[in-house]
């Protein structure tokens, strides 16, 4: 994919698949994620224990292979927004945002003045290191970054219009294993309590015009999300994805050989 449209195709309706890079740190692993077909990258810099050099290793190897990165951070910290998106990551999920401070904090830092006030350095991997017209280059920055909560709590989605209704955020992501966990029915996912939670985010993006979605790797999940008109997933990560292939292989290459043993 052009990693211009992700935002415009988000926007759009349009259903939009990723997987999360979890803490495997080789460089054309996003090569090969791209080349599986997937429409984006969440580098997890939450849990995951990359450092800056590293994720600006697979940003940049991503640029080159057409796949939109998306880093997740704890914070919405000016240093670590502004370093992640000057190296080319084209959108920030801020992980268990609690309140509207926390998303219009998060949407300023993102976008440059007069819709936010990040930092301005335009001579930089995010430009290509181009000149030119620097007021447009922030326009074209602004239209271009992704800005998406993450939604990890019962009081979040009792007040989730205080999120979805701010320009700056383009759509939210549920975290269910969080949010599973803070409700006290943790990994029953299809609990009515969860799935109404689910329900409410997904009607309040919609209301306010926004996208919605969820991270996991569960069917349940992933069936509920969709019918209730979420279009964003992130689905599983590259360590499910050696796991479950490798597990595969093994079973399948001892039952031929078992097979051949018969024979």
């Amino acid at each position: 994919m052009n990693t211009e449209l992700l935002r415009s195709k988000l926007k759009n309706g349009e259903t939009e698949i990723g997987i999360m890079l979890s803490e495997i740190y080789v460089p054309n692993i996003v090569r090969l994620l791209a080349c599986c077909g997937y429409d984006y990258i969440l580098i997890d810099c939450e849990h995951g224990y990359f450092d800056m050099s590293q994720v600006a290793n697979l940003v940049a190897v991503a640029e080159g292979a057409k796949i939109p990165v998306i880093v997740r951070v704890t914070q919405p910290s000016r240093t670590n927004i502004t370093k992640y998106l000057d190296m080319g990551a084209k959108g920030i999920l801020l992980s268990d945002v609690h309140s509207r401070a926390d998303a219009e904090r998060l949407a300023s830092l993102c976008r440059y003045a007069p819709e936010g006030n990040r930092g301005v350095s335009t001579f930089r991997a995010h430009t290509g290191y181009s000149g030119g017209d620097v007021s447009q280059i922030m326009r074209d920055a602004n239209n271009r970054v992704i800005v998406i909560c993450q939604i990890e709590s019962p009081q979040t989605v009792e007040n989730i219009d205080e999120i979805t209704s701010i320009p700056g955020v383009d759509g939210v992501l549920i975290g269910p294993n969080d949010l599973s966990q803070h409700m006290g029915i943790f990994g029953e996912y299809t609990h009515p309590r969860m799935v109404q939670a689910i329900q409410k985010v997904a009607a309040s993006a919609r209301k306010n015009g926004k996208w919605s979605g969820i991270i996991t790797a569960n069917n349940d999940l992933l069936t509920m999300g969709r019918n209730f008109g979420m279009t964003c997933f992130s689905v599983g990560s590259e360590l499910n994805a050696i796991y479950n292939g490798a597990k595969q292989s093994l079973c399948y290459t001892r039952e031929l050989m078992g097979k051949e043993r018969k024979a």
